[in-house]
């Protein structure tokens, strides 16, 4: 297999596409249930493609281009699983393919090879989450396309303006899709000041490409008059950093042994034997610091899960190329490629059925919910997720901790008004009300009250309109 792809063909890629259907083709016929990164971006991605407007009208902290992005996956696939992770599966192929190309074009290695393209998509099979088509994975295509622009930086051979400009546009693109990759802003500035001769001039270059779609936005939302709720519910929250860990660090270390295994011994190797030019040198620190700045990011993530680990694998591929490459025993480097494909799928198979129990996805996965209402518009005051798995959010209050926030303060005009808006234009059926925070709501809009009736259950339900005589 390895010396398969050691060719540079790009046909061969084709190969690799058919490898990794058949990988994952248990996977795609045996759906595993829906996650709640995958449930919440059913619920943006409703409400988006029902005209709500983000932040003044869809309580929830979710980038923009992240919520835009559910917003086209809604219109495209609904809620299908299966539909969802073979775009998920496909998007990985071309983020593999296009970082093999982007080593090949800068000379990463000393004979060009798909070598890289291949480990990335072993690398993706770790776990079933990968396949989940969320915004991490367009934040990563945005980052792929920022290490293209930085390599090209570190090479020399083309300097630009446009290329330092794009590369902060790049990492400004990926923060709009997931907040916590604006880490890679600052990380990739100490790159360059240590591999590059630019000027001040270049860096603050650099500076206005990542501000100007964040400035773009700023200005849109100002002109319409919803910046402070852009700042509060998009900023701000950001920047807090929210950290929830939806699968372990323990269970994260298990589901990565053996490509770690591999990495230690590929950077011990490196270390020993590799005898690089002083590019190749340049570029080998260039992507230890991208491993450094990537762990960094996952310990900011707002929800640790398998899939927060992708901005990892392009440095994680590089230094396994470079060991395999060294290998001057084509079959001992044959065997090595072959023993890391097979442990990475047993791992994930192991994990996803249950079968290597030190692994728990129990938090990652969406639990069933203990109300009976089903195929309602549903108004949810906790954080209870589950029931959404069977109704529709209405009106889009999403993220429980700035729903709370408003809940608990129906003494303020804005949030009374908020309220009385939202409900006239998305009316919900059910209103599941654990607190009882609707109630004040209720003494101050009378005009809402008379609309519900408390039931037995202890729910609001709307009241059926009275047909015209």
């Amino acid at each position: 297999m390895l010396r398969y792809f050691r060719i540079n063909d790009p046909y061969r890629l084709i190969g690799l596409l058919g490898l990794l259907v058949a990988l994952c083709l248990p996977l795609l016929m045996d759906t595993p249930q829906t996650t709640l990164p995958e449930l919440k971006s059913f619920l943006v991605g409703e409400k988006v493609s029902d005209g709500f407007g983000l932040y003044h009208e869809l309580i929830d902290s979710t980038p923009p281009f992240a919520a835009w992005f559910y917003g086209a996956c809604d219109f495209l696939f609904g809620r299908s699983l299966t539909a969802r992770h073979i775009a998920a599966l496909l998007i990985l192929f071309f983020q593999s393919a296009f970082l093999g190309i982007v080593f090949i074009d800068k000379k990463v290695f000393a004979e060009n090879t798909y070598i890289p393209t291949l480990i990335f998509s072993i690398l993706t099979l770790i776990s079933f989450d990968f396949l989940s088509l969320t915004a991490d994975l367009l934040a990563f295509g945005f980052l792929l396309l920022a290490l293209n622009a930085l390599l090209t930086e570190i090479e020399f051979r083309v300097q630009r303006d446009e290329t330092i400009f794009n590369l902060g546009l790049f990492i400004s693109f990926a923060s709009l899709c997931n907040f916590s990759y604006i880490i890679f802003l600052p990380g990739i500035i100490l790159i360059l000041l240590l591999f590059t001769r630019n000027t001040l001039r270049k860096h603050l270059l650099l500076l206005t490409g990542f501000l100007l779609p964040h400035l773009i936005l700023c200005s849109v939302y100002y002109i319409n008059g919803n910046l402070g709720d852009l700042w509060n519910r998009f900023y701000w929250f950001g920047l807090s950093f929210p950290n929830e860990k939806l699968v372990s660090l323990k269970s994260l270390l298990i589901l990565t042994s053996v490509p770690l295994v591999y990495l230690f011994i590929s950077v011990f190797i490196l270390g020993r034997d590799a005898r690089l030019t002083k590019y190749q040198s340049q570029l080998l620190q260039t992507m230890f610091l991208w491993l450094l700045i990537g762990l960094l990011q996952i310990y900011f993530t707002p929800d640790l899960r398998p899939q927060n680990l992708l901005p990892l694998l392009p440095a994680v591929s590089f230094f396994l190329t470079h060991f395999l490459l060294l290998i001057r025993r084509r079959k001992f480097a044959e065997l090595s490629i072959w023993m890391l494909l097979i442990g990475v799928v047993c791992g994930q198979y192991l994990t996803r059925y249950n079968k290597l129990t030190s692994v728990d996805y129990a938090s990652l996965f969406v639990n069933a919910s203990s109300f009976t209402i089903t195929d309602k518009n549903v108004l949810l005051l906790a954080d209870q997720p589950g029931i959404f798995l069977n109704n529709k959010l209405s009106p889009p209050f999403i993220n429980w901790p700035l729903t709370k926030e408003i809940m608990d303060g129906p003494q303020y005009y804005e949030n009374l008004l908020l309220v009385s808006r939202l409900f006239e234009k998305d009316l919900p059926e059910v209103i599941v009300d654990p607190e009882n925070k609707m109630e004040k709501f209720f003494e101050r809009l009378p005009v809402l009250k008379i609309r519900y009736s408390k039931s037995l259950q202890g729910y609001w339900q709307l009241i059926p309109a009275q047909p015209n005589n």
